[in-house]
């Protein structure tokens, strides 16, 4: 008796095995390149599934040396493939670029010029200390005023929504400390950049980034907002499709090259990516700023990171050869809606994609 009780129960087992192995839903494997990637297929399928359940998600992409392994679109709002997109403040890294290369065709003497070097006659200055900060001090964002550009009380609205003259709002900002010492992300100082540009130049940031980024790399649809006297907004407001996106993380990755092709001298590169500043850790994943780029250090491998507000990224791992890109919806949503997309999207990006990648 005792024996068939025995063998009752290990048919009962057995059934219950196979019951739960064929309710068990198999693993999908949605990017056929994952595994010639060395890349987890089922991993990253789930990690993309998870991505579409956050509100407002537009793309994802992952591209890992110089091919695109994984690529998907939610059509949010009819945004696809196709779509430019408002970048918010990844536009911060264009600027950036663009910076170095005013520099390297010698409209900018260097990173060490006062800003009063361009902006005498387009602006007042009340007191030297302004006049005399430098573009090394506005790349790293060390300006010295209070702008708050990562928390509610950040000024963005007040100056290029509501101020007379975004331009001359900048300037009259009271300094809170000393420039060059402290990090406080400004859109400010970033949109004093692109002025710059356009100032050094004679042209606007715009048509010299088409002439010499833009169509280099065959980034061939743009638009690019502007404050009230005409100069394009060095913060944010660029408008890309996704894929463009991929081809700047593509440049900076391979230090300026492009298809072969030197397009951002790779010194240029190499100054932007270095750590400029610690940051104090004002946001998640950015604990150290270059020059209008985030810097950080993950299970080992050094990233740099572009980021926008309400979820728009391009990380780029340069020892995985891999970049990361990411969009989101940002029209009509609040602060808060707009910081939970974003710390959704990043943690996704480093907790579940990453780990994918061997």
């Amino acid at each position: 008796m005792r024996h068939g009780n025995l063998g009752y129960r290990l048919v009962l087992l057995l059934v219950s095995i196979l019951l739960l192995i064929s309710c068990k839903k198999e693993l999908e494997n949605r990017f056929p390149l994952a595994e010639q990637y060395n890349i987890d297929g089922e991993q990253l399928t789930l990690a993309f599934d998870e991505f579409k359940t956050i509100d407002g998600a537009l793309s994802l992409i992952l591209s890992r040396n110089g091919t695109i392994v994984a690529e998907e679109y939610t059509n949010y709002k009819t945004y696809g493939a196709d779509s430019i997109k408002n970048i918010m403040s990844v536009t911060k890294t264009f600027t950036g670029i663009l910076v170095g290369l005013a520099i390297d065709k010698g409209f900018i003497k260097s990173v060490n010029d006062p800003i009063n070097n361009y902006l005498t006659g387009i602006v007042t200055f009340h007191d030297n200390i302004k006049a005399n900060i430098t573009i090394d001090q506005l790349l790293k964002m060390s300006f010295g005023h209070s702008w708050n550009g990562t928390s509610s009380s950040s000024l963005f609205e007040e100056c290029f929504f509501e101020s007379e003259d975004n331009l001359q709002f900048i300037l009259d900002l009271p300094l809170v400390a000393t420039p060059g010492t402290v990090f406080n992300y400004s859109d400010g100082a970033s949109h004093l950049l692109s002025v710059i540009i356009t100032e050094a130049t004679g042209v606007s940031t715009l048509d010299f980034a088409a002439e010499n980024l833009f169509d280099p790399v065959g980034i061939t649809e743009y638009r690019w907002s502007t404050d009230n006297r005409g100069y394009h907004l060095g913060a944010a407001y660029l408008r890309l499709k996704p894929r463009d996106m991929v081809k700047f993380g593509n440049l900076i990755m391979n230090k300026g090259k492009y298809n072969g092709n030197q397009i951002v001298p790779e010194s240029w590169i190499n100054e932007m990516t270095a750590t400029k500043i610690s940051t104090k850790n004002d946001v998640p994943y950015g604990p150290e700023y270059g020059y209008q780029i985030w810097l950080g250090t993950e299970s080992g491998h050094r990233y740099y990171m572009a980021m926008g507000w309400g979820g728009q990224f391009i990380i780029i791992i340069p020892d995985l050869q891999l970049i990361v890109t990411a969009t989101c919806w940002t029209n009509d949503i609040t602060y808060q809606q707009a910081g939970a997309h974003w710390m959704s999207i990043i943690a996704l990006i480093f907790e579940k994609i990453l780990p994918c990648v061997n």
